[in-house]
């Protein structure tokens, strides 16, 4: 497959509109009607994609949301689109909110369905197959070029299913009858859900940060969540999507799940009358739809009492499992983040373990020079603010390791304008290591010495992080230095 430019893709949610620019994890969506800022280009690529969504039959459907995203090589395994699938499970997570009366939804994951267009020439035989069809539009012919190929798009819809459409092809939804909500608008809905929901505001910052494993864990149970509330679904199987969900949320061990789904259930969100029972209904459904193919009681129980038998039937297990879900992943988004302001991740490593973390940066030569020292910054920043605590693990032969792969970082990747810096950056790199470490440490000095001169640190730019490593160092070993040359001070007197 051969591809025209390989400078942009297209990311499309058919079946969400906007009035306004929406920006969600770094991607900027907006209406399909609003090309402003487009190269020519682009424009019309815009508008030969909206002209192929169509809701059912001959209803085109009027505007959608999509966004000018980087290149997207759909002809190889698509591992460039592992933020998109975390975006797309944020918005169709929003727009699960369910209605407090019933618990149904407001829109199903359906909703939330997206395409991934990249421009590209495509194989005429996979755009307009000729077995067993009939061609009812005369005027959708494409003429191929002497490699059977025309100008169109290579898709991915929903992250799974790969797709070849030009102009003039029709791309309908994932099942036969979808319809679209009035009220729904993209820009608009997000912005209020937000001011509305701790859960949906936080969702949206996760989307901004770092991934770590806690990060994975969440959009996994989302992925799982937004399964369970795909309309393809029947009730068993949603209940047991759910399920995984809240396995994957609550870090649930394989034995006795039942116990620990009630017990961490409980304890975010308290000792509330009957959700204990709940929680042990829901999963017992779900043990039979799983070690059976299916459940007889798929309604909750309404009861103070363990045995099920005694009360009446009320709303069904899922509709109540869904905002029990949303409570839970609020509440511990919501301790994340008190944890993260409280700076609790950062209290917890020592300023050894720093210097370690920083020796590994700054010598992966896999990473750019410039690179390894603007990642060291916030570690230094931390060391900074946190050299006063006592540790017992502290080594001089750490500290000194990472400012020497430091100033060797900063000789590689600026031009000092400095002779004397680039002189005294060059002798603590080839500086002696000894026992007591005194030529390093004099070095180190010296070194210190000139950073701190008011004229240098305006130069050095991406070498900050470097002069800041060099005073708090310095900060810790300057009376360790004072006590070993006054030392060797006296053993030359005294030899004299």
């Amino acid at each position: 497959m051969e591809t025209l430019d390989k400078i942009y893709s297209f990311a499309v949610f058919p079946f969400l509109k906007t009035r306004d620019k929406v920006t969600i994890g770094g991607v900027s969506f907006r209406s399909t009607d609003d090309v402003d800022g487009l190269s020519l280009v682009q424009a019309a690529c815009v508008r030969e994609i909206s002209e192929m969504l169509f809701l059912q039959d001959n209803l085109r459907i009027k505007s959608a949301s999509y966004a000018v995203i980087p290149f997207v090589d759909l002809s190889h395994s698509p591992v460039d689109v592992q933020h998109l699938t975390k975006v797309q499970a944020v918005i169709a997570y929003c727009y699960a909110l369910p209605r407090h009366e019933f618990g149904d939804l407001f829109l199903s994951s359906e909703h939330a369905s997206i395409a991934i267009l990249t421009p590209c020439k495509v194989p005429a035989s996979l755009v307009r197959p000729d077995f067993h069809v009939d061609m009812i539009d005369s005027e959708s012919n494409l003429e191929a070029d002497k490699h059977d190929q025309v100008e169109g798009y290579a898709g991915l819809y929903n992250f799974k299913h790969h797709f070849w459409v030009a102009k003039g092809s029709r791309l309908y939804g994932p099942k036969p009858q979808l319809t679209l909500n009035h009220s729904q608008d993209l820009s608009f809905d997000l912005a209020c859900l937000a001011d509305g929901r701790i859960d949906y505001r936080l969702l949206r910052k996760l989307l901004e940060k770092p991934e770590t494993s806690s990060s994975l864990r969440i959009f996994t149970a989302l992925r799982w969540f937004n399964e369970a509330n795909n309309e393809a679904n029947d009730q068993p199987a949603a209940i047991v999507n759910l399920s995984i969900a809240f396995e994957a949320l609550l870090s649930l061990p394989i034995d006795e799940k039942t116990d620990r789904l009630t017990d961490a259930i409980s304890l975010l969100l308290g000792r509330i009358p009957r959700l204990a029972i709940w929680a042990r209904q829901f999963y017992d459904a779900r043990s039979r739809i799983v070690h059976e193919g299916h459940a007889r009681q798929l309604r909750f129980v309404a009861t103070d009492s363990q045995k099920k038998s005694e009360g009446p039937l009320y709303q069904s297990l899922l509709s109540y499992g869904r905002q029990i879900f949303q409570l839970c992943l609020g509440t511990l988004l919501t301790g994340a983040e008190l944890a993260e302001n409280a700076g609790l991740e950062d209290k917890l490593i020592t300023n050894q373990e720093r210097f370690q973390k920083i020796c590994i940066i700054l010598s992966d030569e896999k990473t750019g020079t410039s690179e390894r020292l603007e990642l060291i910054g916030p570690i230094v920043a931390a060391i900074k603010q946190y050299k006063y605590v006592p540790e017992s693990s502290l080594q001089v032969e750490t500290m000194i390791g990472a400012t020497r792969l430091a100033a060797k970082a900063l000789l590689e990747e600026k031009e000092l304008a400095s002779q004397e810096l680039i002189k005294q950056l060059r002798r603590f790199s080839t500086s002696e290591r000894t026992i007591d470490h005194f030529p390093e440490l004099d070095a180190l000095q010296r070194l210190h010495s000139i950073l701190e001169t008011k004229s240098v640190p305006m130069e050095l730019g991406c070498g900050e992080p470097v002069r800041e490593l060099v005073g708090v160092v310095w900060d810790y070993v300057f009376m360790h230095y004072f006590w070993i040359k006054d030392r060797l001070s006296d053993k030359g007197q005294n030899s004299t």
